[in-house]
């Protein structure tokens, strides 16, 4: 059998533009689902996004690195994200975290309603306002074939994204026995959250991360199976980050995709605002930039104007502000999810002087965003952390790939860790295969927010028609009955021990 095809290398620059386009298509799709653009507005951004794609693609690489993942290493990659999506409940064959109830009633009420449609279960319209990016393909393939081919077209979705980034990271690891290590950081990566759950309550739980009952820092695991479109984007950005610093992309490369994915995670996109201010003023003091790194983020940009518009539409009730944290309990929180993985890599950074910058940048930001909060709950710490957390975790494995003699005890040290944390994504796996599939609902989003989160607002997930501005807010929307089904889902939808 002739296997040169699978080690054909493929370009980075044409997996950045691909990923460029799809998150430049849900834009448009948002203006569709608003119903707020003539014609010509969507064939001139379509051309723009186009345009963004081919001439990102066509950039060069740097001569000393390889031209990007080989194909064998794509499909691998493709793979362990299908894989890894399955056992988060994509697909609907196994279970699925209680989360989903709520998604799944957001993709339905987009694929069974007109577009642009309102809620009228209140006094006044309410249009859905959210982070919903994932949703719009899956819920079209609804439209077309029905609720299985949603499914199967989320899962579809998902995993293509998932296989493109965990590609493109692969020739920061040029070697096999590199990514191999790599990867299994990736998947253990998580905080000591069965040491926090055996002090705080002297029991396990079936989600170990919520041990403080109030902040979390989410293991890989976690972030696949139960908020992958934020793991997504944060996990994205980080991987383009350092795809630029290692000199291997443009700056604007890195920065053009980051406007677009906006719609599936403004809070990690805040998360990688640090680390994009980082490229930009590096590359401003070797006058290194060019006019493209600006011109196209700025393109890129206007093109999401709506799209950030929808977002920050009547945030009233979802301001910034202090967290009042007990700091005992922000010491202990940091000692466990944070310290164990950070101090050794604070300590050969600064011992070497490679990296100090960064890794002073990634501790700064896992410090202080527990004490910052955004809306009525923690996700602002959960979502904003994953850049950093995702740059703290690949320092990590680039500890483990050094075999020398002086990084022994680090090593041991924090293959310690990363065993101790891994007790995290295995209960989540072990809950898949002992909980039964998500069964399919049969309610709008507020009975499936009430289910489980009927005592915090909707305010993150819905608008009031009146106060959008008027640039995106819909002429004339079909007003979604506001009757209800005496049960959301025809049996039980377990919610695991530990929330």
């Amino acid at each position: 059998m002739n296997r040169r095809p699978l080690n054909i290398q493929i370009p980075t620059s044409w997996l950045i533009g691909l990923l460029t386009g799809y998150l430049g298509l849900i834009q448009l799709l948002l203006w569709r689902f608003l119903d707020i653009m003539p014609l010509w507005a969507y064939a001139a951004a379509g051309a723009v996004i186009l345009l963004l794609c081919i001439m990102l693609s066509r950039q060069a690489a740097h001569a000393q690195w390889p031209r990007g993942p080989s194909l064998k290493t794509l499909l691998t990659c493709l793979g362990i994200a299908l894989a890894l999506l399955i056992l988060g409940g994509e697909g609907r064959l196994l279970y699925a975290n209680v989360d989903w109830q709520v998604r799944d009633a957001v993709l339905r009420d987009m694929a069974i309603n007109p577009w642009p449609f309102v809620y009228t279960a209140r006094d006044l319209p309410d249009v859905l306002r959210g982070p919903i990016g994932m949703y719009f393909v899956p819920a079209l393939a609804w439209k077309a074939l029905g609720p299985t081919a949603a499914d199967i077209a989320l899962l579809i979705q998902n995993a293509s994204l998932l296989g493109i980034i965990m590609a493109l990271a692969a020739p920061l690891f040029p070697h096999r026995r590199a990514r191999r290590i790599t990867l299994a950081v990736f998947l253990t990566f998580s905080g000591l959250d069965i040491v926090g759950q055996l002090l705080a309550h002297r029991m396990l739980a079936e989600h170990l991360e919520f041990w403080t009952n109030l902040l979390q820092y989410s293991s890989t695991i976690t972030l696949i199976f139960w908020v992958p479109h934020h793991a997504l984007i944060g996990w994205m950005g980080a991987v383009l980050f350092l795809l630029h610093r290692a000199g291997r992309i443009s700056l604007g490369q890195f920065l053009v995709p980051l406007p677009f994915a906006a719609l599936w995670s403004p809070l990690a996109l805040m998360g990688l605002a640090p680390f994009a201010l980082m490229a930009g003023l590096s590359a401003l003091r070797p006058w290194a930039i060019r006019w493209t790194d600006a011109a196209f983020p700025a393109l890129a940009s206007l093109i999401a104007i709506p799209a950030l518009l929808y977002l920050g539409s009547a945030n009233h009730e979802v301001g910034a502000r202090l967290f009042p944290i007990d700091p005992i309990m922000w010491l202990l929180f940091q000692l466990i999810e944070v310290l164990p993985y950070l101090v050794p890599v604070v300590a050969i950074a600064f011992a070497d002087r490679r990296d100090r910058v960064l890794v002073a940048m990634v501790a700064a930001c896992l410090l202080l965003m527990p004490l910052v909060q955004i809306g009525w709950s923690v996700d602002f710490a959960m979502r904003a952390s994953i850049p950093p957390l995702t740059l703290l975790m690949l320092m990590v494995a680039r500890v483990l790939i050094d075999t020398s003699e002086g990084r022994r005890e680090a090593r041991k040290w924090l293959i310690a860790m990363l065993l101790i944390g891994s007790a995290t994504g295995t209960f989540e796996i072990a809950r898949a295969f002992r909980y039964p599939a998500a069964p399919w609902g049969q309610c709008s989003f507020f009975k499936a927010w009430e289910a489980n989160f009927g005592d915090y607002p909707k305010g993150t997930y819905l608008a009031p028609l009146a106060e959008m501005p008027s640039l995106i807010r819909p002429s004339a929307p079909y007003p979604v009955p506001a009757q209800e089904p005496a049960r959301c889902w025809p049996n039980d939808w377990r919610r695991p021990s530990g929330l």
